[in-house]
């Protein structure tokens, strides 16, 4: 069955019907999440905390951005 061949039949469940479709495929999706995990591994988190060159690109493109606004407004 393809993909849409399943949307529409899904479509044709009631509310509740199309709630429990939807908890289920969450509950699998996050064991197959939780299966990409290895137990006692060390997992490297990025952080924005001390990211000054980061923060200052940001900077630079949201003000290129604004300017190009003003500008089309102008």
């Amino acid at each position: 069955m393809s993909v849409e061949e399943l949307l529409t039949e899904l479509r044709k469940l009631d509310r509740a019907d199309k709630v429990r479709a939807m908890q289920v495929l969450v509950m699998e999706l996050a064991a197959e999440e939780q299966a990409l995990l290895l137990p006692g591994a060390t997992y490297e988190v990025w952080s924005p905390y001390d990211a000054a060159a980061a923060a200052m690109t940001l900077t630079q493109l949201l003000e290129a951005d604004r300017a190009a606004r003003d500008d089309a407004h102008a």
